[in-house]
């Protein structure tokens, strides 16, 4: 994810580097400067104006910031910027295609945008679900590979054969305290009409992992929230792989490029569009980097189902949102 190994310092010849790679003759939809200015001034106390930025190439980049591990930082931060589009421009794929070949960057990231920028739809897909921390936990799911062989891609999100077991572990979060984490979990799949886990048709509990972090950091169910908790468990990790999950989401809800599995009604995009759209998903990046837990290695959310969401969020560092996200 960026902004992990980027330093203050850099800010200016990185965001130089967005410039060039990704402004080229003018910028594809007005919420990218937009995006990057917030993003910057916030994460990285830098403000610009990147509609006047001036670019700088490769090479002075290059020079500049000389290692590996943060070359593979920007091209994140310009594939993020790439899918902001809701159609990606076949000028601005090769832009950031010539800087990814230049530094050396090759992922599974950069392979799903290059995949939606040629509209291999079905390949991005696959692309999405096999890689992001889902299918990492997806493995420990009893007859899983079965599953996949089976049922294909679905096998990555939900639950589909029924495990009596498996849904009384999550029905009886119910029957923990009132203000609990377990209750508030409860409470936000009921009041949704969600399906539990070990039910058929709703989701896996791999999947439902992140439906903690929805109860922790506040965030609803809609598409702006969907995002705002991939950006959060992006940076409230040391793994890389909710990076793939955060570009995923980004292409369902705001690009509109990807389908998702989950739900019977097709995403549009354009829901960063809002008035502080920009604001919510910075401002859930810095709560999720200010976290002291990594809620994504490692976390077993029922160990703390029991525990007051108060007492968890001071314990774990997780902030209030800013002003500027809900207002």
């Amino acid at each position: 994810m960026f902004f992990k190994k980027i330093a203050l310092e850099d800010a200016p010849i990185v965001a130089g580097a967005l410039v060039s790679a990704c402004r080229l003759d003018g910028w594809s939809n007005p919420l990218q400067p937009q995006f990057l200015r917030v993003l910057f001034k916030n994460l990285m106390s830098y403000d610009a104006d990147f509609e006047t930025l001036l670019p700088i190439s490769i090479e002075e980049f290059k020079k500049a910031i000389p290692f590996q591990e943060k070359h593979s930082e920007v091209i994140d931060l310009m594939l993020a910027v790439e899918l902001l589009c809701h159609s990606i421009p076949e000028s601005v794929a090769n832009s950031i295609e010539s800087w990814s070949g230049a530094l050396g960057i090759h992922n599974e990231r950069l392979t799903l945008v290059r995949d939606l920028a040629r509209q291999s739809l079905a390949v991005a897909q696959s692309d999405f679900y096999r890689n992001n921390y889902f299918s990492d936990k997806d493995e420990s799911l009893p007859h899983f590979h079965r599953l996949v062989k089976e049922y294909g891609l679905p096998a990555f999100m939900l639950t589909l054969t029924a495990d009596s077991v498996e849904l009384a572990r999550w029905e009886g979060l119910g029957s923990f305290p009132e203000n609990s984490l377990g209750s508030g979990l409860w409470h936000f799949y009921k009041k949704r009409g969600f399906s539990f886990p070990g039910s058929v048709g709703g989701v896996n509990p791999s999947v439902a992992h992140h439906d903690w972090i929805h109860v922790l950091a506040d965030y609803d169910s809609d598409g702006i929230g969907e995002m705002e908790v991939a950006a959060f468990s992006a940076f409230a990790t040391q793994s890389i792989s909710p990076t793939m999950n955060f570009f995923g989401t980004l292409s369902i809800f705001q690009g509109g490029l990807l389908q998702s599995i989950v739900g019977d009604k097709p995403h549009l995009g354009h829901e960063l569009e809002v008035h502080n759209g920009s604001e919510r998903i910075v401002d859930a990046f810095k709560r999720g980097r200010a976290c002291s837990v990594d809620l994504i290695e490692g976390m077993n959310f029922f160990d703390h189902a029991h525990i007051p969401l108060d007492k968890l969020r001071t314990q774990w560092n997780i902030r209030p949102k800013s002003i500027e996200a809900i207002v």
